[in-house]
C-alpha cells in the first residue's frame, strides 16, 4: 500500500492552481485515508457527480492517485488516496524562472487559506458553542529573534515534531487536527 507518510515536493505551479481550491483541498483531506469516489461523497455530503471533475483534476497533476481498482458490477470502481500528507515548493519550481510574486501568492495561498478555513471554523464553534475544555485548540502568531544556527535547529526540531505527531490513525480516540506554519525571515540580515 501507498505510504502517505511523505512530505510531496511540487515542481509545476499548474499543481498548486489546481490545489488552490477550498472544495478540492477538502477532498484531498479526506483522501488521506483511502477512498471512492461514491465513499468521499457520502463523506463530503455531496452528489457524486459534483466530485468527478475536481477528482480527475487533482488525479490529473498527481495530487491524487488510484491505489486500488475493483469490479463493482459491470463497473470498475476506483479507490483514491493523497501521495503525501504534506506538500512544499520543489528545488525545480523555485528555479524555474516563472514570476516569482505569482508563484510565492499562490504557493501561500495553498497554505494559508486552508489554515484560515480551518481557523474560522474553530472560531465560529468556539463562539457558537463553546470548546469542549479537554479538547486543545490554540489561534496565535508568534515572532522571534534568533541566530542562524537556532533558526536551523527550530526547523529541524519543527520537522521532527511533524513526524512525531504522525501515526495515531489506528487509535480510536484519535482526533484530526490541522496546523500550519510559516517559518521564514521577515528579513534578511545585511
Amino acid at each position: 500500500m501507498l505510504d502517505n507518510s511523505q512530505v510531496m515536493e511540487i515542481d509545476d505551479i499548474h499543481v498548486f492552481e489546481v490545489m488552490n481550491n477550498r472544495f478540492r483541498q477538502r477532498i484531498m483531506r479526506e483522501l488521506v485515508e483511502p477512498k471512492s469516489v461514491k465513499s468521499l461523497a457520502e463523506g463530503l455530503d455531496v452528489p457524486v457527480t459534483r466530485l468527478y471533475y475536481h477528482v480527475n483534476q487533482l488525479a490529473d497533476v498527481g495530487l491524487i492517485v488510484v491505489v486500488e481498482e475493483r469490479k463493482v458490477g459491470a463497473m470498475i470502481e476506483r479507490i483514491y488516496r493523497t501521495p503525501a500528507r504534506s506538500f512544499r515548493p520543489g528545488k525545480k519550481l523555485l528555479e524555474s524562472g516563472g514570476n516569482p510574486v505569482e508563484m510565492a501568492r499562490i504557493a501561500a495561498a495553498v497554505v494559508l487559506d486552508p489554515a484560515r478555513f480551518d481557523a474560522e471554523a474553530m472560531l465560529a464553534r468556539e463562539f457558537e458553542t463553546g470548546m469542549p475544555d479537554d479538547l486543545p485548540a490554540n489561534l496565535g502568531r508568534g515572532q522571534a529573534t534568533m541566530s542562524r544556527s537556532r533558526a536551523d535547529e527550530f526547523a529541524k526540531r519543527l520537522d521532527e515534531l511533524i513526524t512525531a505527531l504522525e501515526g495515531d490513525d489506528e487509535d480510536d480516540d484519535a482526533i484530526e487536527f490541522s496546523f500550519s506554519f510559516v517559518f521564514a525571515p521577515i528579513r534578511l540580515a545585511e
